[in-house]
């Protein structure tokens, strides 16, 4: 796979990005604290996978936050240069009254902010799955230290006790 393939935004839309399999991993992490070794080790790789999938996502709402700063820069500086002045206001302060209520940089700055919630949710969603592994991972150690600090060696079949039958 090429970087290009990674950043690509043809036919993007933050609207349209898919979630699905962040949303299945975060729904999938228990709810309750019933939890043994092998469920923990099955949802600390889960953990990782999901946080590999943000960051693959924000890869691209990072480069589509990009396109949008320059889609609102170009849109205000086309409001204030050519649209202000053919809708007849000739001071600055009334250019810029007129770049605040234009509906075209009203809505680059719509999209503009979806990406940036867009990218906040993402990092929040990774800050999520690490808080779970490093939970997950502290119960594997409490249970496996708990375990290895056990008689549990006294309870089992020794060599010895299936020599004498």
């Amino acid at each position: 796979m090429r970087f290009s393939e990674v950043m690509n935004t043809k036919d993007f839309s933050i609207e349209d990005l898919d979630l699905t399999e962040i949303m299945k991993i975060s729904h999938d992490l228990p709810k309750n604290k019933v939890i043994d070794s092998n469920i923990a080790e099955k949802y600390i790789i889960s953990t990782i996978e999901a946080q590999d999938l943000c960051q693959e996502k924000i890869a691209q709402v990072e480069r589509w936050i990009g396109i949008k700063k320059m889609m609102l820069d170009k849109s205000e500086a086309e409001s204030a240069l050519i649209r202000a002045k053919d809708a007849g206001h000739k001071t600055a302060k009334e250019k810029e009254w007129f770049v605040q209520s234009d509906e075209l940089v009203i809505s680059a700055m719509d999209e503009l902010e979806k990406a940036k919630v867009c990218r906040l949710w993402l990092d929040n969603k990774i800050k999520y799955f690490s808080m779970w592994h490093y939970s997950l991972k502290a119960f594997i150690r409490r249970d496996y230290g708990i375990e290895g600090a056990s008689n549990y060696s006294a309870f089992a079949a020794t060599p010895e006790y299936n020599m004498e039958s």
